[in-house]
């Protein structure tokens, strides 16, 4: 999950984002090429990967048992192997070694023998000991001792790898089944730390000048807190029915500027269809926006195909005063957050900027709103993201 949304991969498609996973951490194949033949001939939509992050921040998995966990989720029976001449010699090699090739193990043998950042001894061996082969150190010795002495180029080994991963089966049920536990799992993860720290923070006996603020603040609440979430839903009045995330969303939609977004209202139909709503927000225009719920909205966005011009500009004109640790650290998205904040209200785009990234300095504050009063804001661009 944290690949695909470092490398921008849309995971609706987990079946792709599995095999582009694997592509990527594979040695001795040519990736761009083997790329472009599994995602990107006769499809109607060209497949996009961010290539800049795959070069310079991948980042390193030793451990074998990962790659065989996720192999148990392709069903390798499929692969006709008689049709590659590397895929026949692997199986004799197995043979040779004692080995029965059950359920396609010389494709597994393959993948974890060209796996990057794990040495092939370790990776066939636990290969072995997972499939319950006896003896599987001297066996995985005597396997690779095997595979040592048969010669194959780049070009064939990019061949046998696309053949593979384009014959093989996955079981993509199944894989969803995991990314929604783990994506549940993470979320109750994160819900149960703040609900703690709330707690935490509320058994501690609170300092008087902040209860003397609270005091003074309760007397223009009618004033000040016109634009809080909590109060501009209690004036929408939305159905019950609603999702939070979705009233996030006309929240960040309506909180527009006029000179960026002239009639944020006409975008409505791309969040809802609800004829009642759409109504409530005609006038429900946010003059000073919450800007944790701006926050909330922005991080959530994931880039998932080529970045947009504007994007690309942004980077070049209003990051150059970060530094260079910073610079190599950054991905796309993060990129993305940062371009959709420097649009957001003058009140609160500065707020916002500092929760995404603890840098902002007098020099990115001129860039940042040189850049936006230059540049038109490529609305569109982002509620298509927004909305995806």
């Amino acid at each position: 999950m944290r690949f695909c949304s470092d490398a921008n991969l849309d995971m609706k498609q987990i079946g792709d984002c599995l095999g582009k996973y694997i592509l990527v951490y594979q040695r001795n194949i040519s990736h761009k090429p083997a790329f472009d033949v599994l995602y990107g001939v006769g499809r109607q939509a060209r497949a996009y990967i961010n290539w800049d992050y795959v070069e310079r921040q991948l980042s390193k998995i030793e451990s074998p048992l990962h790659w065989i966990v996720l192999l148990r989720y392709m069903d390798f029976s499929t692969v006709p192997r008689h049709s590659q001449r590397m895929l026949v010699d692997l199986e004799k090699h197995l043979q040779a070694a004692g080995i029965a090739d059950s359920a396609g193990l010389c494709c597994q043998f393959f993948l974890l023998k060209n796996m990057n950042y794990i040495s092939a001894k370790k990776g066939v061996a636990r290969l072995f000991v997972e499939s319950q082969v006896p003896s599987a150190e001297e066996k995985a010795m005597e396997a690779l001792s095997h595979a040592a002495d048969s010669a194959f180029d780049l070009n064939e080994t990019t061949a046998v790898f696309c053949h593979i991963i384009n014959t093989c089966t996955i079981r993509t049920a199944e894989l969803e089944k995991q990314v929604q536990f783990i994506h549940l799992r993470n979320e109750e993860l994160v819900e149960n730390f703040r609900l703690k720290s709330q707690l935490r923070a509320s058994s501690t006996r609170p300092k008087l000048r902040s209860k003397l603020k609270q005091l003074r603040k309760s007397d223009v609440n009618s004033v000040m807190d016109m634009d809080t979430f909590a109060s501009w839903c209690q004036i929408i009045r939305f159905p019950t029915v609603f999702a939070l995330h979705t009233k996030h969303r006309l929240y960040f939609l309506m909180s527009q500027l006029p000179e960026h977004v002239p009639n944020p209202h006409e975008h409505v139909f791309s969040v809802t269809n609800d004829s009642y709503v759409m109504d409530a927000l005609r006038n429900a225009h946010i003059q000073k926006p919450d800007h944790t719920i701006l926050h909330s909205v922005i991080s959530t966005m994931r880039l998932q195909d080529e970045p947009f011009k504007e994007l690309q500009d942004f980077r070049c004109e209003c990051i150059n005063a970060f530094p260079v640790v910073q610079l190599n650290s950054m991905r796309l998205n993060d990129l993305l957050h940062l371009y959709v904040c420097a649009y957001q209200s003058p009140r609160v785009w500065k707020e916002i900027w500092k929760l995404l990234i603890p840098l902002l300095s007098h020099q990115v504050i001129r860039d940042v709103e040189a850049f936006t009063t230059r540049r038109p804001f490529n609305f569109v661009a982002v509620l298509g993201i927004l909305n995806q």
